[in-house]
């Protein structure tokens, strides 16, 4: 084997070498960075939970936190079903509002004042997206309060239940209805 061989296939290892830890390290970072976001997802989820537990309680951040995070382990079953079901209607309002702005930019565009010489648009398809796009901006950020407000009365109706030996008394008769199905609760719980 000659001397230039050899070097050929020290450089084509220390390649090899390089092209593994710079995978090495991006599976590193990958993974980092996936840890990173489950930890900020859940110091936003305690925050919010822990505020409206102050709103609700008067007690301290911490203490708050305490309870919200007890009460909603109690009450998991209850809280994730409805947290299923508010985020697909919350989901389909925001396309449904979203959607009818895009209709309505469309619809104004098609009008005879945009379609004369002067004012002609040559295709309807970009202010119609950008449409969309705002609408579902602004639709998210609406329905952010409206989730928070979700949130806040079910937390209330746990909070009211845990304090009254299970039975929500200050409750309104059909969220005692819906949160309180046991035949639902006991089929989850059991499966098949």
């Amino acid at each position: 084997m000659s001397h230039s061989e050899t070097k050929t296939d020290r450089s084509e290892t220390k390649t090899g070498r390089s092209e593994i830890k710079t995978g090495h390290s991006a599976v590193r970072t990958g993974l980092l960075n996936s840890e990173f976001r489950c930890i900020e997802w859940t110091i936003k989820s305690v925050n919010q939970n822990a505020y409206i537990m102050i709103a609700i309680t008067g007690k301290s951040f911490f203490s708050a936190s305490c309870i919200a995070t007890e009460l909603i382990m109690n009450n998991i079953l209850k809280i994730g079903r409805l947290n299923v079901i508010g985020d697909v209607i919350l989901f389909l309002g925001k396309l449904c509002v979203s959607l009818s702005s895009a209709l309505f930019a469309f619809l104004m565009l098609d009008t005879h004042k945009y379609s004369s010489a002067h004012n002609k648009t040559s295709s309807p398809l970009l202010p119609v997206v950008v449409c969309w796009a705002l609408g579902y901006v602004v639709a998210t950020l609406f329905f952010a309060v409206v989730e928070m407000s979700i949130d806040t009365i079910v937390l209330s109706f746990c909070q009211d239940s845990e304090e009254h030996q299970g039975t929500a008394q200050y409750a309104p008769p059909l969220l005692v209805e819906t949160l309180n199905d046991q035949n639902e609760m006991q089929r989850l719980t059991q499966g098949p």
